[in-house]
């Protein structure tokens, strides 16, 4: 199996066709990181090829510095978040209505604990109430459980911007679940 930064530069050396090396070694990992961020199907697989597509455009940029797969990680990541900030920009917030039956009635103030079912649909509300950036700091640290130098290598911001968006957006979304318990009362 050839290394990556090779294949990137027979490609820019004018063997084009093998850019389908790369997308058939990184598609999985595309896609993951994509369907992080979106739980549609559909949209995931737009979302990836949209992030090849991506790649494809700015190949010229990659530099080798770090490996390509980072390289491709960090497109991904931003084109996720284009598309939360596209998505809430059309759609807006999401309203407590929209959960499904059971979610909205541990909410209305049953004793019990959530089901699994019940507590990510609690949660997936209220973090499309975060902002795209707040999001997808929440979702590398808690749910990939990245550092938060990777973090700030896929996002671009510092090891403190990280730290303090997250502490903030943790914040946010404890406020807002509370929020949705009373507004259930």
């Amino acid at each position: 199996m050839n290394d990556d930064a090779e294949l990137v530069q027979r490609i820019r050396d004018g063997a084009t066709d093998e850019f389908a090396e790369l997308v058939q070694r990184h598609q999985s990992r595309v896609r993951g990181i994509v369907g992080r961020y979106e739980r549609d199907g559909h949209l995931c697989d737009d979302l990836t090829q949209e992030t090849f597509l991506k790649a494809w455009r700015a190949l010229a940029s990659f530099d080798g510095r770090a490996p390509f797969v980072h390289w491709l990680s960090r497109i991904a990541v931003r084109v996720a978040i284009d598309h939360l900030r596209r998505r809430k920009a059309r759609v807006g917030e999401v309203g407590f209505d929209e959960l499904g039956p059971d979610a909205a009635e541990w909410l209305h103030g049953t004793d019990e604990e959530p089901s699994p079912h019940q507590a990510r649909e609690i949660l997936d509300v209220a973090m499309q109430r975060l902002s795209p950036a707040e999001r997808v700091v929440i979702t590398l640290q808690e749910i990939e459980g990245r550092s938060v130098r990777e973090i700030g290598e896929l996002t671009g911001s510092s090891g403190v911007a990280v730290r303090v968006r997250a502490m903030r957006a943790r914040a946010k979304l404890r406020k807002i679940i509370e929020a949705m318990e009373r507004q259930s009362s």
